[in-house]
Order: structure tokens, then sequence, then C-alpha cells
């Protein structure tokens, strides 16, 4: 048996397996920064970052028809939710008087978030192929 014979499949299984690795890692420092009292940012973005690519990997071992469709619908439902999101955020900063967070932490979390809503509806996409 040759060792070099199976050497795209071990390292795409590696990579996966990476990907996890680092989503519960990046977890795991979330709930340690909360426990000292600090706001997880770069640790959010992180775990955001790990958690879509994740996902993304288990709909690409998909048929690549399936998989462009449930990619497809992701997208829908998450411009939906971003937009709802938008006008939500419009609605609740009517109320405030002067901004009390800067424009980087809140582009950080801004982004973090919709990478999360990007993996959660990839996970919702999924679920649904299954039930048809």
């Amino acid at each position: 048996m040759k060792w070099g014979a199976n050497g795209p499949l071990r390292s795409r299984l590696h990579m996966q397996s990476g990907y996890q690795l680092g989503t519960y890692l990046f977890l795991g420092l979330i709930i340690f920064d909360l426990l000292l009292g600090d706001v997880p940012r770069i640790s959010f973005a992180m775990y955001a970052l790990f958690f879509y690519f994740w996902q993304r990997e288990r709909v690409e071992k998909e048929d690549k028809a399936l998989a462009e469709q449930m990619k497809q619908r992701s997208n829908e439902w998450t411009i939906t939710l971003v937009i709802l999101l938008c006008f939500v955020g419009y609605a609740v900063s009517l109320g405030l008087q002067e901004p009390s967070i800067s424009l980087l932490e809140l582009s950080i979390y801004g982004f973090s978030t919709i990478f999360c809503i990007r993996a959660l509806t990839l996970i919702y996409a999924m679920h649904q192929e299954q039930l048809d």
C-alpha cells in the first residue's frame, strides 16, 4: 500500500475536522471570556467564520446540484434575515441619544452575526432537504 495514494482524501478530512475543532475552540474561548467578564469580540468573529466554513463543507459533501440548491436557499434566507435585522436595528437606534459602541466593534459584531446567520441557514437548508 502506497502512503501517498489517499493524500487528497486525508487532507480533506483533516481540514474538515480542523473547522470543527476551530469552532469548538472558539466557542470555549467565548465562554471563557464571558466568565471573566469580558466581551468576546475577536473570538466571536473567529467562531462565526469557523462555524460557517464547517457548515459549508458539510453542504458541499452532497451532490453538486443539491449543494448549489441548498446554497441558493441559504442565500435567500440570509438576505431576508439581514434586512429584517437592519430594520430592527434602525428601530432600536431611534431611541438612542448617542452611540455607546465604536464603529469597529459594531462592524465586527455585524459581520460575525451575518456569518452565523449564514451557517444557521445552511443547517436549516440541509434539514429541509432531508425532510423532502
